[in-house]
């Protein structure tokens, strides 16, 4: 006989519904989930010549039919009594599943996956086993060097995904066995008995919770003939439009993998395959992270793609790496995003390494394949999968210099690569649109509206020969390394790559705000301050605007900015952000004066400004003044406000 079994704590933790796993993934639900399922599938490939298929898809059962419903509602009921004028966040919860589970329908979505070993394991549920892995252990993962998952918390973003954080498993293993087991992760609670609960309950037939066995068949339109997995997440409501979201994080993250035909995704009745990923790609929405990733899809097309193995190299601690273990893929042309995306041997999407030239227009895709290289970087990756942080790899020193010699690669084949060798030094072509008009400044040095169109973020001069120059004399070199200062210090364009190689600041990662620099553990935690300051932020409605800046003053840290606006608007925000190499960060201003004489600051806040106006506005001309005592990229996110 089935039932639910919620082991008793004894002496042990008291859970309530905040769980550090699943909270990883709260940001964006529907996007984790894709990401830690298809790598989960992934990484469980049964026979790698054939691709792997996964499977979402929606559908409405009977509650009747919902394994252990009365079970569970009087489970919720003891969680109710428990946790009554205890816990907000917890009581609402309660309510909210004692309230689905009274319905006469309740909504699924199963994940399944094809060509795929299946839960191994369940049939003596050992330690370490597959099936162990995923159902029983938590923080656990036993897969391979170039496995996506490294962590064990994945699997929390299917228990995000449920209201009722209630999900089943079913599995037809490649050891030959069947089996299902439901798993609920909600809150401690107190028994008839008096006693506590972990908070975590298998529906099982056995006091030990393991697996059924046997198939779960909760999809009638469904029933699984070969090896693979099941999981049945219960009370899938999501708040947006779930089949849009999952084909963007599809085709964004695994659009490699699927080029490679090593994977296809069916999401309801439509199938994401080698044959198709481009034209959905090209047929996105025009917006900036769109064209980026067309810009990645097109260079694995182009016939002007050009590709270099990263070289042989020896660390201390016996980490070697062999020449070819890692790739970079390298296309120019007109307009491109001067960004390279990172990836390891899933294909799937990191990070895109930033401010690797200001000169060259390119695009460019580092695959890391080799064994070596992946334990490495997998070691280094954050649980999110979209960094790698050197500070989590077991000798933190080792790793700064291992992805120093990776960023040098990539950074000085793109100037070998693409600067000419008939000349000593490149034309910055349109250089002159940039440059101040005389005719177009005033008497008292601001700049007429007419005269700015675009933002400009960074361009860098560059040596265009290969080889390197001949030595050159010390007053000739001083004299040309302040012809270069007096230029960018009119224009208040970034000071970058020289032709020599560029500094990196302890943490590899760019421009750091001030003189100090962060380790990247606290750039994660400011970026997921940032964005949940701004998701938190409903009184704001984000306004598109082209922008352009000099520099006036660089030890003073004055610069002059023209800002039009999509809309006319009378209350406003305007937030200072720097462009780091891997990141963003805040701009400390210290003093702002809007040249628009009807515009009134209300106040200035760390990086933002508030200002209101007698009457609505599209341009806005502005001076700032930042603590910041040398050249940066930045841009402004403008806002208005209601």
């Amino acid at each position: 006989m089935n039932f639910w079994n919620f082991p008793s704590a004894l002496g042990g933790n008291i859970n309530s519904i905040n769980d550090a796993g699943i909270e990883t993934f709260r940001n964006n639900v529907v996007e984790g989930k894709v990401r830690e399922d298809i790598q989960n599938s992934l990484d469980a490939v049964k026979d790698r010549t054939k691709p792997v298929m996964v499977e979402f898809s929606h559908f409405t059962l009977d509650i009747t039919n919902f394994p252990g419903k009365n079970e569970l509602i009087n489970v919720f009921k003891n969680c109710k009594d428990t946790w009554k004028g205890k816990n907000k966040k917890s009581e609402e919860f309660i309510e909210q599943s004692l309230n689905i589970l009274q319905r006469n329908k309740i909504d699924f979505l199963r994940i399944s996956d094809f060509n795929t070993t299946g839960l191994v394991g369940a049939e003596s549920a050992e330690i370490g086993s597959p099936w162990s892995s995923l159902v029983k252990e938590s923080g656990s993962s036993n897969k391979g060097d170039s496995s996506g998952g490294s962590f064990g918390i994945g699997k929390a973003a299917s228990f995000l995904a449920s209201d009722l954080r209630t999900i089943y498993y079913s599995s037809f293993a490649d050891d030959g066995y069947e089996s299902h087991i439901g798993v609920s992760n909600i809150m401690s609670f107190r028994k008839q008995n008096n006693e506590i609960t972990l908070g975590k309950g298998y529906y099982t037939n056995k006091n030990e919770s393991t697996a059924i066995n046997g198939l779960i068949n909760l999809d009638p339109k469904f029933i699984r003939k070969e090896t693979g997995t099941d999981i049945y997440v219960s009370a899938f409501y999501p708040k947006s439009d779930w089949k849009k979201e999952m084909l963007h994080s599809v085709v964004k993250n695994f659009f490699i993998t699927i080029i490679e035909k090593k994977l296809v995704v069916k999401i309801n009745d439509m199938f994401i395959n080698h044959e198709n990923i481009g034209e959905l790609i090209l047929q996105l929405e025009d917006n900036e992270e769109n064209r980026v990733l067309k810009n990645y899809y097109l260079l694995l097309h182009s016939k002007n793609v050009r590709r270099f193995s990263y070289s042989a190299f020896e660390y201390k601690g016996n980490i070697t790496f062999k020449e070819g273990e890692a790739e970079l893929f390298l296309m120019d042309g007109e307009n491109l995003n001067r960004r390279v995306l990172m990836t390891r041997e899933t294909g799937m999407f990191i990070y895109e390494q930033k401010n690797l030239s200001g000169s060259i227009s390119f695009t460019g895709l580092l695959r890391i394949t080799g064994k070596s290289m992946n334990k490495v970087f997998k070691e280094m990756e954050n649980p999110a999968h979209n960094e790698w942080v050197a500070n989590r790899f077991h000798n933190p020193s080792l790793a700064k210099k291992i992805l120093q010699d990776l960023r040098k690669f990539i950074r000085e084949t793109i100037k070998d690569t693409y600067t000419q060798s008939n000349s000593e030094v490149m034309d910055a072509v349109g250089l002159s649109d940039f440059l101040p008009n005389q005719s177009l400044i005033s008497s008292e040095g601001t700049i007429d509206k007419e005269s700015i169109t675009s933002r400009v973020k960074s361009i860098n001069s560059s040596k265009k020969t290969v080889e390197k120059p001949k030595k050159k004399s010390r007053s000739k070199e001083k004299k040309k390394s302040e012809e270069v200062e007096e230029l960018l210090g009119t224009t208040g364009i970034e000071a970058g790559n020289q032709g020599e190689e560029e500094t990196e600041t302890e943490t590899g990662t760019g421009n750091e705000t001030g003189n100090t620099s962060k380790d990247n553990n606290d750039r994660e935690n400011d970026r997921e301050k940032d964005a949940e300051r701004k998701q938190n932020s409903t009184n704001t409605i984000s306004i598109t605007s082209k922008q352009k800046y000099l520099c006036t003053d660089k030890k003073s840290g004055k610069y002059k900015f023209n800002i039009i606006t999509e809309k006319s608007i009378q209350n406003g925000r305007l937030e200072f952000i720097g462009i780091g190499e891997q990141s963003d960060f805040d701009l400390p201003l210290k003093n702002a004066i809007f040249n628009n004489e009807d515009i009134e600051i209300e106040n200035i806040s760390a990086n933002a400004i508030n200002f209101k106006s007698k009457n609505k506005n599209k341009n806005l001309n502005l001076t700032i003044e930042i603590e910041y005592p040398e050249y940066c990229t930045m841009e402004v996110s403008v806002y208005e406000v209601k």
